[in-house]
């Protein structure tokens, strides 16, 4: 049997709208970039999340972006930097203590000591809009290092 040209085209065009039609499913995401410093000083590999306010899917990714060198991110949902969708989140900030090697876990002590890790405690806020978006730049302090430990006073003596 002989297909004809135009039953191959038909087919073709067929297959084709049917391939556009299947695009990325899912809420629209937009650009997000940002700077992370921790007392003026950037943030390298800093880990940020954006935790939306009334996210109520627990399959709903958790936008992220780990900082660069110079304290930048850019944030992920799905694939690489494809953003976050409109709306209002918590931030979260956890920094990894790269010199230290990883736990068994696979982890790095936070060189924040989880000042910024909780979104029910975090006071971080972030919008993002429908269009590139900017953030402001998030400026951290470092928590403070508990004072090393005095000796009791006592009498001393020397011999």
């Amino acid at each position: 049997m002989k297909i004809k040209t135009p039953v191959i085209l038909a087919i073709l065009a067929g297959a084709t709208a049917a391939l556009v039609g299947c695009g990325d499913s899912g809420p629209k995401l937009y650009p997000v970039k940002g700077t992370i410093r921790v007392d003026g000083k950037p943030a390298s590999d800093a880990i940020v999340f954006l935790h939306r306010k009334g996210r109520d899917n627990p399959n709903e990714p958790v936008p992220h972006g780990t900082c660069g060198a110079d304290g930048t991110f850019q944030l992920t949902s799905v694939k690489a930097g494809d953003g976050a969708q409109a709306g209002e989140y918590v931030v979260t900030v956890v920094w990894p203590d790269m010199s230290k090697a990883p736990d068994g876990n696979g982890g790095r002590p936070d060189l924040l000591k989880g000042a910024y890790e909780k979104a029910a405690s975090s006071a971080i806020k972030a919008t993002v809009e429908a269009k590139e978006n900017q953030l402001p730049e998030i400026a951290l302090t470092a928590p403070k290092q508990p004072a090393p430990k005095q000796p009791a006073p006592g009498i001393k003596t020397d011999k």
